[in-house]
């Protein structure tokens, strides 16, 4: 059911950009990156060469905050089928737009997002200090309840951490070997 509905978003979304209309392909797939199977590899390609067409034409159109929006979409995609040295350059030339504009909710989705790819590559302090800029943004808006989930993935981060460095002692202390 989820591949199907997917396909319908992406199948709307590419019907969307033939006639011209970004606005509408960039939210068209946006539900279907939400229903995407990581597992359905061999999609990949097709999801991003489409996003990259795209990318293209908001370039050439100067739609700044269309091509910010793709750029997070390439990240979103390349993290999804863990190309996660990938996501995290779509993730930061994204955010380097939102900044540009102004846009701070989206700046502190888009940090959010860094955060994840940050975290899956093991950069634990650039993903604490995205999630920290991303709550601050939150509470300066007003948008408790983000921040306060922001803070909890924060707080979940930590303790990982915490976790990790407590088993590398031990690993170091009894000498133990990894196989």
């Amino acid at each position: 059911m989820v591949a199907i509905m997917n396909n319908d978003f992406f199948d709307e979304s590419k019907v969307f950009f033939q006639n011209g209309d970004i606005a509408n392909t960039i939210e068209q797939f946006g539900k279907a990156i939400s229903n995407i199977d990581p597992k359905q590899t061999e999609m990949q390609s097709e999801y991003v060469s489409f996003l990259k067409s795209v990318l293209e034409r908001c370039r050439s159109e100067r739609l700044t905050e269309e091509e910010a929006r793709v750029l997070r979409m390439l990240g979103r995609i390349h993290s999804l089928f863990n190309q996660h040295y990938e996501s995290l350059n779509y993730h930061r030339e994204s955010l380097k737009i939102q900044r540009k504009l102004g846009r701070k909710a989206d700046l502190a989705d888009g940090l959010i997002l860094l955060a994840d790819s940050l975290q899956i590559n093991g950069k634990y302090d650039e993903c604490l200090d995205a999630l920290k800029t991303a709550a601050e943004i939150f509470h300066d808006l007003g948008r408790l309840k983000r921040e306060k989930e922001v803070i909890n993935q924060i707080a979940h981060l930590k303790e990982f951490s915490k976790q990790m460095v407590e088993d590398e002692y031990y690993v170091r202390k009894f000498n133990i070997r990894r196989e």
